[in-house]
This record gives structure tokens, C-alpha cells and sequence, in this order.
């Protein structure tokens, strides 16, 4: 006889691991790209702790060429270095007034600053000046 009524609730199994995979033409797979997120509820609850993206053949990444010259309203771009590596090397601070701080990291070589010099922070504006003449009792 069959049974009547509202069936039986079932415990549904939470799982600890998981994976969604996700295409950009689901059709064709090969063609487009291919993101993998990586779930595990003992390393992250909120949500994946690990995304995957796979880029089609012959894809290129488009380089970023930052703008030299471009301030922000006049406020300054701060940099706190030490000259070299070593322990006793000497801790500098850096102000540029007219620079974007895009290009200040992305230079080679940069005025006033040696090659070997170790960056310690880099911001923008006023009030990093104060706060890291404190900090590194410049």
C-alpha cells in the first residue's frame, strides 16, 4: 500500500570539501575560460578558500603602463625605505608631490633611491608623513 500524506524528512549530508567548476562557453569548454573555486568548511566558512582560473590558448594578459605625472589633488606620495638589506641600514623617507604612486612602485629606478634599497611602506597622502616620522623616528 503506498503511504499517504507529507513524506519523511531526510537529513540532507553537509559536506566539508567541495568544488564548482564554471566555463565561459559551457558548450565548448576548451574555448573559453575555466574558474574552479575550492570549498572546504575547516579552512573557510564564509566561502572558497582557493579559486583556479584557467585562461584559453593564445590569451594574453594586457599590461598596465601607469601614468607618470598624474597627482592626486596634490597630495603627496609618501615611500619609507632602508638603503640596503643589511641590519643597520639607514631607514629614508621619500615624498613626491606630482606622482602617481602606481608608477613610483612600478619603476626601475627611481630618483634619489639606490637599487638595492628595501621598501618598507609606500602611501598617500599627508598624514603618512607624520605617522611613520613616529613609527621609524625619522
Amino acid at each position: 500500500m503506498a503511504e499517504r500524506g507529507r513524506p519523511k524528512e531526510t537529513a540532507q549530508v553537509q559536506l566539508d570539501k567541495w568544488t564548482r567548476e564554471m566555463y565561459q562557453i559551457p558548450a565548448k569548454p576548451e574555448l573559453g575560460w575555466k574558474m574552479v573555486w575550492h570549498y572546504d568548511n575547516n579552512k573557510s566558512v564564509n566561502g572558497p578558500y582557493k579559486t583556479e582560473m584557467t585562461y584559453p590558448k593564445g590569451h594574453k594578459q594586457e599590461k598596465i603602463k601607469a601614468d607618470k605625472g598624474k597627482a592626486y589633488n596634490g597630495q603627496p606620495v609618501v615611500m619609507v625605505f632602508k638603503t640596503s638589506d643589511r641590519s643597520n641600514a639607514r631607514t629614508k623617507m621619500k615624498i613626491w608631490n606630482n606622482e602617481n604612486i602606481d608608477y613610483i612602485i612600478s619603476a626601475k629606478t627611481l630618483p634619489g633611491i639606490p637599487d638595492n634599497a628595501v621598501i618598507l611602506e609606500c602611501g598617500v597622502g599627508e598624514s603618512f608623513i607624520d605617522i611613520w616620522k613616529l613609527k621609524y623616528s625619522l
